[in-house]
């Protein structure tokens, strides 16, 4: 049906008009789209989703048109502007997209024009004269047999999977199966079954999309990542749009993509915050996203990680439309060595690497094996522990963990001093140790011990890439062993999936878990679990640590459902709103160049938003606010941050955003945060 047909005025006064959402960020507390005239010579053209331009403001931008309606002028005491151009309807979006991009800016309390701008490509007139290079020497294990039969017989008839498995690479292969399973490989009625492939960073992407590309055919594949120019971006998304790409591969923004006829998404690793956005509008949480995606389209998902998110797991255990799945293989493929650096530095050894470490890397690596270590965390920082009772050196003010830089502690969240500890305040003992090396420093024992020899060392960090380092280059020159020693913070517990790697250290792990994050936990199992997944068959893990005891360290090996179970029920809590997966938590964050102006504003924030939960008795029933508290990265690009953290339980959002709109533009406001200091 034409637009004329559809739309035609009843009477000779009434006009077309459209509600155009403007690709703007526009605060909350305005009109997120505004009326445009159709003339007629673009009646033709124009349909709901269309991208048009527009004056807004006196500048011409881009807007989705979100509905069209007839509209007697002479009603109205405005005049509106005409829509100035219709864009190719190659770029025109669908209504399940707009469905979406909706959901995100009420879910998420982000302004509609900030979505849609995240949404729509930079659209450019030329080609991309490069093409996307993939890594070709990453391989790929097939999954046995037997796994794949338990996968399939238990996940028959349902539409949500949560997939919990210890496979390495073979969970590629794995998902190809389900791939094969679920879509049609052929054309029906000129619209191929799509695929959306969430994988949690480009390093994913960029290693492992070409075993795809083989298997399925490189035309029938696109790539959606941030890493693509904005000509190589354009191309991938008018694939997705024509429908010509049948598996989509990208990061969490391909949640986003043009999707023609979505049958399947898997997200790999759904635990991983990269899948978090946290430095922008919208602030979205790409798992979330995929989970609506999945609900609009009625398309089958499947979450796969062998640590999944609390809040995975709860949904997967109470719901009836989830199937929760094990693929957990009993045998043990690597040696595990706990190594307790105490014991190190009784007989001498007060190095950051242990004796059995240090010989392993020196027997290995000359012998052309390489090497990967892990450091939980940048810079030169170290806690302070009493050996005698296990007591940890806190902040008085804030309960934070103090850390020791230039002979003082420090609090890195009200950023408060004191001198250090000689005498533990809890058992009166003297055994007071400060223990914890940052990447920089471990990267320099490194080269002492292979000083004057013809050994590649690479360090893989934020610092290293912000200094221009590029993290891509530094993974491709370890696959192809120009790298003998590898080391860094997060960045590295990857499946690299070479079997030339022999030797795994993680230097002091128990930074991670002595963190002040109800998420602590939870991140400890994940990180645990990637250094299982990290490792294979005749690699040696050293795990050297200072708290050898930690029960944590049971989960390198052991079943995690029992964590789990135990995890959610502490986070019930027995009075109040507890934390999720039983509340929400909406962190909202102020910034300033004046410190104390910054805490002025939070304090004033906090008490116009708790009188008004006070005042209320619904709101009372479903919100809980905190005192506003120093972010544990209290300056941020020479500006103080403060936080007030709300929990809430209150399931309309429409109840949950009149409270947010009290809070000033000024703020930032970011729902499910993944951290809360």
């Amino acid at each position: 049906m034409t637009i004329q047909k559809k739309y035609m005025p009843k009477e000779n006064n009434e006009k077309l008009v459209a509600q155009v959402i403007p690709a703007v960020k526009i605060p909350r507390n305005m009109a997120q789209f505004f009326s445009y005239l159709i003339s007629k010579k673009i009646t033709a053209k124009i349909e709901i989703g269309s991208v048009v331009e527009i004056s807004l403001r006196n500048k011409t931008v881009l807007g989705i048109v979100r509905e069209i309606q007839n509209i007697n002028l002479e009603k109205i005491n405005y005049k509106l502007k005409e829509i100035t151009n219709v864009l190719d309807n190659s770029i025109q979006i669908s209504k399940e997209q707009i469905q979406l991009l909706e959901f995100v800016s009420n879910y998420y309390y982000s302004p509609l024009g900030s979505v849609v701008k995240s949404a729509l490509p930079e659209i450019t007139k030329k080609e991309a004269r490069k093409k996307i290079e993939l890594n070709t020497n990453c391989t790929i294990n097939v999954i046995e047999k037997k796994q794949k039969n338990i996968f399939f017989s238990k996940s028959k008839d349902k539409e949500k999977i949560l997939l919990l498995h210890n496979l390495q690479s073979e969970k590629y292969d794995l998902y190809v199966e389900i791939i094969r399973k679920t879509v049609r490989q052929t054309h029906h009625n000129d619209q191929r079954d799509q695929v959306l492939l969430l994988l949690p960073e480009y390093f994913d992407i960029y290693n492992f999309s070409n075993f795809y590309a083989k298997t399925f055919g490189t035309e029938n594949i696109a790539l959606m990542t941030s890493e693509l120019t904005n000509n190589q971006y354009f191309d991938e998304w008018r694939k997705i749009k024509s429908g010509q790409a049948q598996i989509i591969i990208g990061t969490r923004q391909a949640v986003f993509a043009p999707f023609q006829n979505l049958k399947l998404i898997i997200a790999d690793d759904e635990h991983n915050s990269s899948y978090k956005q946290w430095d922008q509008n919208p602030r979205y949480q790409g798992i979330k996203v995929a989970q609506e995606l999945a609900k609009i389209w009625k398309a089958k998902l499947v979450l796969s990680s062998p640590a999944p998110s609390i809040d995975s797991y709860y949904l997967a255990e109470k719901s009836e439309d989830f199937a929760k799945i094990e693929l957990i293989t009993k045998k043990e493929k690597y040696h595990l060595e706990k190594i307790n650096m105490e014991n190190e530095r009784k007989t001498g050894n007060y190095s950051v690497l242990s004796e059995k470490l240090k010989n392993n890397l020196l027997e290995n690596i000359y012998q052309k094996n390489q090497a990967v270590l892990f450091i939980p965390r940048l810079g030169k920082n170290t806690i302070t522990k009493c050996r005698d009772c296990d007591y940890i050196a806190e902040c008085k003010n804030c309960e934070n963990i103090l850390i020791m830089q230039n002979n003082y502690l420090y609090c890195t969240r009200c950023k408060e001093k004191s001198n250090l500890i000689k005498q533990c305040p809890k058992c009166q003992g003297q055994r007071i140790n400060s223990f914890g090396y940052g990447s920089e420093e471990i990267e320099n024992e490194i080269e002492k011990l292979f000083e004057g020899k013809n050994i590649q060392i690479a360090r893989l960090d934020s610092d290293t890439i912000s200094q221009g380092c590029k993290q891509t280059k530094i993974q491709s020159d370890f696959i192809a062993g120009k790298i003998d020693i590898l080391l860094g913070t997060q960045m590295v517990l990857k499946n690299w999936n070479m079997k030339n790697i022999s030797t795994i250290g993680i230097l002091f792990p128990e930074i991670i878990f002595n963190q002040t994050e109800f998420k602590s936990k939870e991140k400890t199992v994940q990180f645990l679990r990637s250094i299982s997944m990290l490792a294979s068959e005749n690699q040696e893990v050293f795990l050297q640590t200072n708290d050898i005891k930690n029960n944590m360290f049971s989960y390198l090996k052991s079943n995690i459902n029992a964590f789990y179970k135990e995890e959610i029920e502490s986070r019930k809590l027995p009075s109040g709103i507890g934390y999720p997966p039983f509340s929400q938590l909406i962190k909202l964050i102020y910034k300033n160049q004046n410190q104390f102006q910054c805490q002025r504003e939070a304090e004033n924030m906090y008490k116009i938003i708790k009188h008004i939960i006070a005042e209320n008795e619904i709101l009372k029933e479903n919100f809980q606010i905190t005192t506003p508290f120093a972010a544990s990265s209290f300056i941020e690009y020479g500006k103080y941050r403060w936080n007030i953290i709300i929990k809430s339980i209150c399931s309309d959002f429409e109840l949950r955003n009149s409270l947010l709109e009290l809070v000033a533009q000024d703020w930032i406001i970011d729902i499910d945060p993944e951290s809360i200091s």
